[in-house]
This record gives structure tokens, C-alpha cells and sequence, in this order.
């Protein structure tokens, strides 16, 4: 478990025979260098640097920096220098810089980015740096320096390679150096500012996504727990994720109907990102707020359709249809008995034949195959699928009856 730094290494700007220096602050401690990761890493304590920069990257002044009067090599340096210079460092020239750096960190070489090709080769390049960082490690990024595409691509190659990797990694902090403010302030200070929301919010976007397009509640629940928002609160994410993963429609009727207020205290949270989300939440929470049973059915199966879980949508708007014949003929929507019957009599009006399991590709038959796994429908999923929406839009007018 390390500490680890992912710093991008700028062109540099040198005057009178020196790279340009910055009076950086970060946490009220004030570090006078030429670039941003000599601040971060005193001020982190970071154990491994990852230096990724061009060919025309200030590798000479990064060598200077790290390299102590024992092990400095002063002809190297002006190899680095001369070669900087001419744009002609390839990352064997950087074998003997990395021994200055801290152990187990590495430099790594990278394009400008100016076409597809140097793009494809650049993000190849940010996911090798992956295979250096170990379960348990905690990564900051530096986006401060080089080009502005570059940082940005920095950026998002570090969150993608979290996401693809299957290491246990945690990206704690975004850093910029806000160099430009420097010119507003009268002591020249350049804050080092934390960007990390943006990481944040990208997350809740993901977690809103799966639950608008997965009815998948998992990843809020996740980003609840570690935002510390309230337990109640999280515990009905939690059996609301379970009962949508188990398609008891009875428990989460009844979940809905008891837990809908607590759902809606996250509008009220703390945490500035929760409110600005709670009204997608809410939003689905007020959707499957029905009064009659049948409603609420017929609800939750265009619902699940709508997020393509064709098989718990086809077994919801069975249900519903046998609970809205029974609703129609005064019969106990709870009882086995009065279901069966309620059932059969759909089969003498005019949407029995979209129904009833003696017609070809009916609600029925497709749902029992679903049900039972049988094989009888292997050959017709697409079709079924299809079929999905034309059965919800021709049942809307029989879910109106009575209204």
C-alpha cells in the first residue's frame, strides 16, 4: 500500500539560465519550485511518482530537482538539457533519471496528441501505468502542467483504468495548479487547488445511469455509504435494491408504499451533490406510487421494461392484468381461487387474444417460458422483446377501465 503521484511534466519557461519557479500553496504551506509535483510530493508524502511528459518535457530540470549533490550526474543533466531542446528524448535517455526518483517510480514518455494515432498510443501508455499500481494503493493526479489535452486525458484515462482494472485502487485527490491566479494576487501566490469533485460527480451520474437504465441501485448504495448519509436512509436503498434484484412484487408494493417518505428525506441531506440528485431518485420513487394494486403493477412493468429487463416486465404485466380483471369483477386479488378465475374470463373479451395462453406469442406463453426456462422460445427472443411494447401500449386503455 503506497502512496502514488501521476504528475504530467510541463514545457517550462527559462530565464536568466533557470526554469521559471511558482510560490505553490497547499494547505497553507507555501513550496517555491519550477513545477507542481516537487510541492505535491513533500507536501503528500508521496512514496512512488509516475512522471509522464513529452519530448520536449523539462526532464532536465525534474533530474535536477530529484537528483541530491551525491548522485547528480552533470553531464546527463546536459544531455537531458540538449536533447530537450531538440525534441529527441526517447525513454531509454530516462533509465538513468528514474534511479534519481523515488524507489519503485518510473517516467514515462508520451506524444503531443495531435492526431488519432498519438491519441490511441497516449491512452495505451496511461493504462501501462496501471500495471504498477498494487491493491490497496491511494493515487493523486496532478493535471497542472504540459498541454491542456493532455491533462484532460490524464484525467480520464486514471478513472477508466479504475474502473477496467481489477485491482482495489483509490483515487483521493485531482490537483491543479491555478498558476493564472497567481497574476491577481499581490503576493504571487498559486494555490494548488483539489479537483477531485469532478471525479465525484462523474460517480453519481454512473450511479443515477444504472438505476434510470438497470433499475440497478447497487452503485448509490455504494457512494451513500461512503458520503456517510444518514443509515435509514441507505438501508432503504438497500431493501429496495432487493426486492427489484428478487421481483417480489407483493414486498415491494408494500415497500413503496412504507418506505417512500424516508426516500425522500435525501432531498433534505447535507451532502450538496445528494440534493442536487434526489429529484431523479424521487422521481422514480412518485412513478411506482400507486394507489390500486393493479396500477402499480402495470407501472412497475413498463418501468422495468423501459430498463430492459424484459423478463421481470413481462412478469409483471401478467400479474397486473389478472389483478385488474379481479379489481373489474369485484374478486379478492389475493386469493389463488378467485385469480385463476378472474384470469380465465380474460379470454372472452377483445384483449384475450393478447393474453390468454392458447393464442400464439400471448402474454402468457411468453411468460410461462420465461418462468418454467423452457426451450419452446429460444428461436424468438428478439420477437418477444418486440412484442414487449405492443403489449404494454394495447393494455393502457385496459388499465383505464373504471378510471
Amino acid at each position: 500500500m503506497a502512496k502514488i503521484l501521476i504528475s504530467s511534466l510541463g514545457t517550462g519557461e527559462k530565464k536568466d539560465g533557470n526554469y521559471k519557479t511558482a510560490k505553490y500553496k497547499i494547505n497553507n504551506n507555501i513550496y517555491t519550485t519550477s513545477f507542481v509535483a516537487d510541492a505535491l510530493m513533500k507536501e503528500l508524502t508521496i512514496e512512488k511518482l509516475f512522471l509522464v511528459g513529452t519530448r520536449k518535457s523539462i526532464w532536465d530540470e525534474a533530474y535536477n530537482s530529484f537528483a541530491s549533490e551525491d548522485n547528480e550526474n552533470i553531464e546527463y543533466y546536459e544531455d537531458l538539457y540538449t536533447k530537450k531542446e531538440s525534441g529527441e528524448i526517447i525513454s531509454k535517455d530516462l533509465e538513468e533519471f528514474d534511479k534519481v526518483l523515488p524507489k519503485n517510480s518510473k517516467s514515462f514518455i508520451i506524444d503531443y496528441g495531435i492526431n488519432e494515432d498519438e491519441l490511441w498510443s497516449n491512452f495505451e501508455k496511461f493504462l501501462s501505468i496501471a500495471e504498477y499500481i498494487e491493491d490497496g494503493d491511494e493515487l493523486y493526479l496532478d493535471i497542472t502542467h504540459s498541454f491542456r489535452s493532455l491533462s484532460l486525458m490524464s484525467f480520464v484515462m486514471t478513472q477508466f483504468a479504475s474502473s477496467i482494472s481489477d485491482k482495489n485502487f483509490k483515487i483521493s485527490g485531482v490537483y491543479y495548479g491555478m498558476f493564472e491566479y497567481s497574476f491577481e494576487s499581490t503576493d504571487k501566490i498559486t494555490p494548488i487547488v483539489d479537483i477531485k469533485i469532478l471525479l465525484e460527480i462523474q460517480e453519481w451520474i454512473k450511479a443515477i445511469d444504472a438505476i434510470k437504465n438497470y433499475s440497478d441501485f447497487n452503485s448509490l448504495i455504494r457512494l451513500l455509504d461512503d458520503n456517510h448519509i444518514e443509515k435509514d436512509v441507505q438501508n432503504t436503498f438497500i431493501n429496495l435494491n432487493n426486492n427489484i434484484s428478487l421481483a417480489n412484487i407483493a414486498s415491494l408494493r408494500q415497500f413503496i408504499q412504507t418506505a417512500a417518505k424516508k426516500i425522500k428525506t435525501i432531498n433534505s441531506s447535507e451532502n450538496r451533490i445528494v440534493k442536487l440528485l434526489a429529484p431523479e431518485v424521487l422521481k422514480l420513487v412518485e412513478e411506482l406510487e400507486q394507489d390500486k394494486e393493479s396500477d402499480f403493477q402495470y407501472t412497475l412493468a413498463k418501468w422495468f421494461y423501459k430498463n430492459k429487463n424484459y423478463a421481470l416486465s413481462y412478469i409483471a404485466l401478467y400479474e397486473a392484468i389478472i389483478t385488474k380483471s379481479c379489481e373489474l369483477s369485484n374478486k379478492d386479488i389475493f386469493n389463488h381461487e378467485e385469480r385463476e378465475d378472474a384470469k380465465k374470463s380474460i379470454g372472452n373479451d377483445k384483449y384475450g387474444k393478447y393474453f390468454y395462453t392458447k393464442h400464439n406469442d400471448s402474454i402468457s406463453q411468453i411468460r410461462n417460458s420465461i418462468v418454467h426456462q423452457s426451450s419452446d422460445r429460444k428461436s424468438q427472443v428478439s420477437n418477444d422483446i418486440k412484442k414487449l411494447e405492443i403489449f404494454i401500449k394495447t393494455f393502457e386503455e385496459y388499465f383505464n377501465i373504471g378510471k
